[in-house]
Order: structure tokens, then sequence, then C-alpha cells
């Protein structure tokens, strides 16, 4: 199982509030398909910053880097909850 540590970023003044991690949670799983191999995600919510830990089945840090961030990019698209966010860090863990 490889981390990928991703941080999603307020962009606009909707987005400047603490969200609910449950939520967000169930965003992500929602925007998950099978090929990104999801198994856990970890979230930490603050004034303007949401810290995610996504766990993929990957077998390269590569891989799973891109299915997390693919995972991100579908929940914002998707999600009023996160429109006014984007992603402002990428790092394998």
């Amino acid at each position: 199982m490889r981390l990928t540590a991703i941080t999603l970023t307020a962009t606009g003044p909707g987005a400047r509030q603490v969200l609910d991690a449950a939520q967000v949670s169930a965003v992500l799983w929602v925007a998950a398909v099978a090929e990104d191999r999801l198994e856990h995600v970890s979230i930490r919510c603050a004034p303007g910053h949401v810290h995610l830990g996504i766990f993929t089945l990957a077998r390269s840090e590569a891989t799973a880097a891109a299915a997390a961030l693919g995972i991100c990019r579908r929940a914002l698209a998707m999600s009023p909850l996160l429109r006014d966010w984007s992603v402002g860090a990428v790092r394998a863990a």
C-alpha cells in the first residue's frame, strides 16, 4: 500500500471555512474509480486547508500519486462542497 499526501487549498471566498472530514471523505470515495485501487483516506481539515492522506494499492509512487491526484481532481470537479478549492500540494510519502 502506498500513501500520497495531498493538500487542498481554498481558492474562493466561499471556501474559507473548516470542512467536515466525513463529507470530504464521502466525496473522495464517490470520485474514486476501480482503477485507482483506493484503500483508505485520512483527512484533517483546517481553515482554508484540507490535508489528505490517500492510500492506494499502487505498485509505484508515481502510479499512487497519479491515482490520488485523479481522485482529487474528479472530486473537485463534481462536488459543490469543493467548488472553491484546488490542489495545493502533492507529496508521495
